[in-house]
């Protein structure tokens, strides 16, 4: 009997849930960047400017998918900063377009990062922890907010901009203490310019549909990624077991022990991984000859 997260059966759609527009501090019309991502194979986008909630319902097409979104943002002591990404599906949110947060900005009701997400839960909305390497929060700052859909494994403007992107050993945290969270990796795109598109999910759905997005979402049926694609990964008969395209490396990890298959030429496309079985989770990273990573989601070994 195998274990997953990716559905057996679907097909992969690519996209970005970290996207900001000139309703925010983006410099592309809402419009410019929905056709963007489209004209780049991306099947769904959500655009999330600060403080902002969209909806951008017109901006749907039968073969691409706008999710409404907003990202919120706390200031804390020391220069550090929450940022939380909130997503809604278009049927169950109950947030208005170009809705502003503006009494809730008083007081206590955004005050924070769980109050966020249970506020935006209470909305129809699930939240995504951004770009914590960026934000100079320490993983004990973050590490139990209960709630969340999942967090920033890779944020490509933090790392093409400022070598902070890679929020790898903070998602390990979350693990570490059994907080099953999954793992995104965003574009976080505010200039829409050559080097703007470098962070994605491949999301593995049964229909191209807001609501399918969604549960594959919800389920763990999608993985994240600067490059590589992970066609599979599952566990059967005590082995972890991966696909994906041409790769130098495949890291099989664990909370503790991993394993490794190295290629100079890149053309590791497969590969498997004994388990002990006393590991509580086994996770994938690949990474091709760019040095591009992608991270699976962990696959939960017992019943905890």
């Amino acid at each position: 009997m195998q274990k997953r997260t990716l559905y057996q059966s679907g097909k992969f759609y690519k996209g970005n849930l970290h996207t900001h527009t000139t309703r925010s501090d983006g410099s592309g019309e809402p419009w410019e960047v929905a056709e963007r991502y489209r004209q780049e194979g991306y099947s769904f986008l959500a655009i999330t400017d600060h403080w902002v909630y969209g909806v951008h319902e017109a901006l749907n097409r039968e073969d691409f998918l706008i999710f409404p979104g907003t990202e919120l943002d706390l200031e804390m002591p020391e220069r550090k900063d929450h940022h939380l990404v909130s997503i809604g599906l278009p049927e169950t949110n109950r947030i208005p377009d170009d809705y502003r947060f503006e009494k809730e900005r008083t007081g206590n009701t955004l005050c924070t990062p769980q109050r966020i997400l249970e506020y935006m839960a209470q909305r129809g909305n699930v939240t995504i922890y951004a770009h914590p390497y960026w934000s100079k929060v320490d993983s004990t700052d973050i590490k139990d907010i209960h709630g969340l859909l999942g967090m920033e494994i890779y944020n490509h403007v933090a790392e093409f901009e400022d070598s902070n992107g890679n929020s790898e050993t903070y998602y390990d945290h979350f693990l570490f203490v059994r907080n099953r969270t999954y793992c995104f990796a965003s574009d976080d795109t505010h200039e829409l310019g050559p080097h703007s598109l470098g962070g994605f999910i491949m999301a593995k759905a049964r229909e191209l549909t807001h609501r399918g997005i969604f549960e594959a979402l919800r389920d763990g049926s999608f993985y994240a990624s600067s490059g590589p694609l992970i066609h599979d990964f599952y566990v059967e008969d005590g082995a972890a077991c991966a696909l994906c395209s041409g790769c130098t490396d495949i890291y099989f990890k664990t909370p503790h022990r991993s394993g490794h298959l190295h290629d100079d030429q890149g053309n590791l496309e497969s590969g498997t991984f004994v388990l002990n079985g006393d590991e509580e989770y086994v996770r994938l990273v690949v990474k091709n000859a760019a040095g591009e990573k992608a991270w699976s989601q962990p696959i939960w070994l017992w019943l905890l």
